[in-house]
């Protein structure tokens, strides 16, 4: 294995400021706060930062496709498509590498609703509600899941895909290290995710992911409700 130490960046979550210089053939390298790995970012602080520079890239994109929202000879059904396939995907790029906060998930239908009333060419001085919006585009697309659902059922789907295999993944999934959590509040993991979405701890989640069709069943049903922020156990 060869090293770039030009490409190479350390990041730590240590709460103490990191003073060790590590040299890689005679150069020091740079630790830093965030980077960019594979187009997406990864941050000291969690998802918040990539999930921010998902939602403008999104909006540009959104942006771009103006004319043919605008264009009264495309229907709306297809619009909707468009949007889906054209816009949202950029948003969900990695998105199930996330840590959602009650505050990103609001983020997450924020971002929607948006782009949902771009197409629609609602405004919201209209006062046409969420649920309004939600409803119209159901009428047009029949299977219609709403955009935070998306992100859930993909995080999850990935976390079952790792317990059913055998490798790097799941070791660091898995993995513990030595030590106590700091005092206070503590910062939201990611698999803190999987156990609100379930509602289920981590023993029997680990049992229901072995199976399956018996993981696929339980995406199906409670992640189809709209998001309720007191819902979440913070």
């Amino acid at each position: 294995m060869e090293i770039s130490a030009v490409k190479t960046k350390l990041m730590t979550n240590s709460t103490t400021p990191f003073t060790r210089n590590i040299v890689v053939s005679g150069q020091q390298l740079d630790t830093v706060i965030q980077f960019k790995y594979l187009g997406a970012i990864i941050n000291e602080e969690g998802s918040k930062a990539e999930v921010l520079a998902r939602a403008t890239q999104t909006a540009a994109a959104l942006a771009k496709l103006k004319p043919i929202w605008n264009d009264r000879n495309i229907s709306l059904r297809s619009k909707l498509k468009l949007l889906h396939t054209l816009v949202m995907s950029i948003f969900l790029y990695a998105c199930e590498s996330w840590t959602l906060t009650a505050e990103l998930q609001k983020k997450i239908q924020a971002v929607e609703m948006r782009c949902t009333r771009g197409v629609l060419g609602i405004s919201y001085t209209d006062h046409i509600t969420n649920e309004e919006v939600r409803s119209t585009v159901k009428q047009h697309i029949a299977n219609y899941e709403d955009l935070l659902t998306t992100v859930k059922k993909r995080k999850l789907r990935w976390y079952g895909h790792v317990i059913r295999t055998d490798g790097l993944s799941k070791t660091i999934l898995q993995g513990t290290v030595q030590g106590e959590r700091r005092r206070g509040r503590q910062r939201k993991r990611w698999a803190d995710n999987i156990k609100e979405w379930t509602g289920m701890n981590f023993a029997t989640i680990q049992a229901v992911a072995h199976d399956r069709q018996e993981w696929k069943r339980l995406m199906s049903s409670p992640l189809q409700r709209p998001y309720d922020p007191g819902g979440l156990r913070d």
